[in-house]
């Protein structure tokens, strides 16, 4: 794949919602935090999985991720860069996404009583390496591609 473009606005997305929760924390508005830190780390990964194939309609980007550690047209360099990230993909889907944007509806819990500062700013640090994984494979990829087009 040559095109950039797919990428580029998944990283756009990824680093526009990683500013949002970083100004969430900084204002202690813990379930918008996670909320978008979570919309930070499925962009940055989408990103990445667009190097490679069509972008999933999930929320939940480790399996893909982890499919891209099997195929032979994906750089050595980023398996190695991407099975070594996993874990910052690791409990960052959906139920994640539901958590922080609807809270718990069984117990009738809105996400603002429900989300606090430990696990917003877990969030947060997994968002913080995520975009710099999908930065440093765009990176990469971008460099390949300038030699292919």
């Amino acid at each position: 794949m040559n095109s950039l473009d797919d990428p580029a606005y998944r990283l756009e997305l990824a680093r526009g919602y990683l500013a949002k929760a970083e100004n969430d924390a900084r204002d202690g508005q813990w379930d918008d935090c996670l909320a978008n830190a979570q919309e930070a780390v499925e962009n940055a990964g989408k990103a990445i999985l667009s190097h490679f194939r069509p972008i999933p309609k999930t929320h939940d980007v480790i399996n893909p991720l982890k499919d891209l550690l099997e195929q032979a047209s994906v750089p050595g360099t980023v398996q190695q860069k991407v099975g070594e990230a996993l874990d910052i993909f690791r409990d960052m889907g959906l139920e994640t996404h539901i958590r922080a944007t609807y809270g718990n509806e069984a117990t009738r819990t809105p996400p603002w009583e429900l989300i606090q500062e430990p696990e917003a700013t877990a969030g947060l640090e997994k968002a913080r390496q995520a975009v710099a994984l999908a930065e440093a494979i765009y990176s990469e990829m971008a460099g390949g591609a300038s030699r292919d087009a």
